[in-house]
């Protein structure tokens, strides 16, 4: 394998991945557009092909029928909804949308919805550290805090091999 990956942009622009927290999501009703928009933007630099969305308009129409997330209000999606949405992107990529379904009910019956929203973007940014730098994440005391974490790090971890594979096929082999 190359050497270099973890100087790469490729391992950078995991690293500088930041989730909007529930205070930076916006404070106003969206449209459809707005919100997949928005979240493919979030994701942007962490998909290994950005030219297809990981949030569409058929999607969001399927959460709703499948009751993921609650139907939107006079064709509007709130902070709440932004929320959920983050997280099903993010765990989509690695869980069925019934786990998912479960893993955000168990979530947001243990604490409200916005420090729920909060907790699982933290464990996302460590988790991608934790796998990005190859270090271990201290397991939490509580069930609920423990699911949610090992969820953001089989995430992280899918995240950092599809970033190596992708260095490992692009850059080339550095001279001696």
């Amino acid at each position: 394998m190359k050497q270099g990956f973890e100087t790469a942009q490729y391992a950078r622009q995991a690293l500088d991945f930041h989730c909007p927290r529930w205070a930076q999501l916006p404070d106003i009703a969206l449209y459809m557009d707005q919100i997949t928009g928005y979240i493919n933007d979030i994701f942007r630099p962490l998909c290994q092909n950005s030219s297809e969305p990981l949030l569409t308009k058929a999607m969001v129409n399927n959460y709703v029928k499948l009751r993921v997330i609650r139907p939107p209000e006079k064709k509007k999606y709130d902070r709440e909804h932004l929320a959920y949405l983050i997280a099903i992107c993010a765990l989509k990529q690695v869980f069925s949308i019934p786990e998912i379904s479960m893993l955000l009910r168990s979530a947001t019956e243990a604490c409200p919805v916005d420090r729920a929203y909060d907790y699982f973007c933290d464990q996302m940014e460590k988790a991608l550290e934790a796998a990005f730098n190859g270090k271990n994440i201290e397991l939490p005391a509580r069930e609920t805090q423990t699911l949610v974490l090992r969820a953001a790090q089989s995430w992280a971890n899918k995240i950092y091999i599809q970033k190596r594979m992708e260095y490992e096929m692009t850059e080339p082999e550095p001279e001696a």
